[in-house]
C-alpha cells in the first residue's frame, strides 16, 4: 500500500464504533528493555527484551448526547474494567491491516476551554496475556439479517504449529441471537470449507474475543467469517488474525 493520508482509521471498542468520535490515535508496542551487559564486553552496553506491552491513547471530542450509546455514559461505565475488546484498522476498508487486543481503560480525561469544541481524552492499556495481534479487518460494520458468509475473505497465510487464529467480533445493536463460524480453506471460492471454530450465539450488544484456535493448518491460508444461525438483525464488525 506504501504511504498514505491517515483520514480514515476504524475504531471498535467493545460494543461501540468510536471511529466518528475521534480524530486523533496512538498505539504502542514495546517490550521491556533488560540491561544484560557483563564484564568483557567490549565496552558496549547489551540488552534483552523483557515482558512486551501495549498502550492506546485516543483523542476526540466529548459527547453525552445518548444515555446508553454516546462516548461518555459508554467510556465511563467501563473504566478500570479489563479485558474490553479494541480493533484499530489503518482505514475504512475491509481487508486493511488491524491491530487487536484486550484492554483496560485507566485514564479518561474530559472538557476544555470556553468557546472551544468539548474534547475528550482516553487512556488504554493491555490487559490480557495474549498481548496485541496484527491481522485485516474480515467486516466493516454493518447490518446482518441472513445466513451466509460475513465480510470478506481474507488471506491470512497458514498457521504453523507455533502459531494460532484469532478473531475479534463487535456487535453494535443487537437482533435476538446470532452464531458465527470462523473457517478457513485452501483456495479462495471456498469449495470445502472448514470450521474452525464457532463463536456464540450471540445475544448482546458487546466485543467477544474468540478463544484463539492452535495452528498447524497447512495449507490453508484463506479464511472468513460465516453466519450459521442468525434471528432479528445485528450490527456488527469483525477482524481475523493468524500470528
Amino acid at each position: 500500500m506504501g504511504s498514505f493520508a491517515f483520514t480514515d482509521t476504524t475504531i471498535y471498542l467493545a460494543g461501540y464504533d468510536i471511529t466518528t468520535d475521534s480524530n486523533e490515535i496512538s498505539m504502542s508496542a514495546m517490550a521491556e528493555e533488560l540491561d544484560s551487559t557483563t564484564f568483557g564486553s567490549g565496552g558496549y552496553r547489551t540488552r534483552k527484551a523483557g515482558l512486551k506491552d501495549v498502550e492506546v491513547g485516543l483523542n476526540g471530542f466529548w459527547d453525552a448526547s445518548s444515555a446508553t450509546a454516546s462516548v461518555d455514559p459508554l467510556t465511563f461505565a467501563s473504566l478500570g474494567t479489563a479485558d474490553q475488546v479494541l480493533t484499530i484498522a489503518q482505514d475504512d476498508s475491509e481487508t486493511s491491516v488491524a491491530y487487536m487486543m484486550q484492554v483496560n481503560k485507566f485514564g479518561y480525561d474530559m472538557f476544555g476551554q470556553i468557546g472551544a469544541l468539548t474534547p475528550f481524552s482516553l487512556n488504554m492499556k493491555g490487559s490480557n496475556a495474549q498481548g496485541v495481534v496484527r491481522g485485516q479487518l474480515a467486516k466493516l460494520k454493518g447490518n446482518v439479517s441472513a445466513t451466509g458468509q460475513l465480510g470478506s475473505i481474507l488471506n491470512l497465510g497458514a498457521p504453523s504449529a507455533s502459531q494460532f487464529v484469532y478473531c475479534t467480533v463487535h456487535v453494535f445493536s443487537a437482533g435476538t441471537t446470532i452464531t458465527l463460524q470462523l473457517q478457513s480453506d485452501d483456495a479462495i471460492g471456498f469449495p470445502s470449507p472448514t470450521t474452525r471454530a464457532t463463536i456464540g450465539p450471540i445475544t448482546t450488544s458487546g466485543g467477544t474475543w474468540m478463544t484463539r484456535v492452535a495452528g498447524a493448518f497447512s495449507g490453508e491460508t484463506y479464511w472468513r467469517l460465516n453466519i450459521s444461525a442468525i434471528t432479528g438483525t445485528f450490527s456488527i464488525g469483525a477482524a481475523i488474525a493468524v500470528q
